[in-house]
């Protein structure tokens, strides 16, 4: 919650920088190519540090996991270390949260596509389409098996 909340107050504070006497700040192009690439940059970095980290974690459970068997330990230790993780049981209640978000992210864009011209009602009907996609998924778990 500490990460959010400061992560929003730099944001602000960065907007804030940039105010001028814009009347309409979602028609200034450049602004908006900023907020994209700015975003498109941080999201590689985010996507490729988990890679690496990723690597480097199956590469330790790997050598050590070697070094039980090499070292000769009691046979249930070792049977309970090299047992494969267990994966999170609730995936397939992610894989249907993303569904719902990403179909209320495209059923907003559509809705924006047809009501042009582009400006502060286009962010109201986003936020819409995502709160009910949100609405949606909460709906739909709320059917699924515990």
């Amino acid at each position: 919650m500490k990460k959010l909340l400061s992560t929003s107050a730099v944001l602000m504070i960065s907007l804030g920088a940039f105010a001028q006497e814009d009347k309409e700040p979602l028609v200034n192009r450049q602004l908006i190519f900023d907020i994209l690439n700015i975003t498109a940059v941080v999201g590689i970095i985010y996507l490729l540090s988990n890679w690496i980290l990723q690597i480097m974690k199956t590469n330790l459970d790997y050598r050590l996991k070697n070094k039980i068997i090499e070292k000769e330990t009691a046979e249930n230790i070792v049977s309970q270390l090299v047992q494969p993780a267990r994966r999170d049981e609730g995936n397939g209640r992610t894989i249907l949260q993303w569904f719902f978000i990403l179909a209320g992210i495209g059923v907003g864009f559509t809705l924006v596509d047809f009501t042009q011209p582009f400006g502060l009602h286009s962010l109201a009907i986003m936020a819409f389409s995502i709160a009910a996609g949100f609405a949606g998924f909460y709906y739909a778990s709320r059917r699924l098996p515990k």
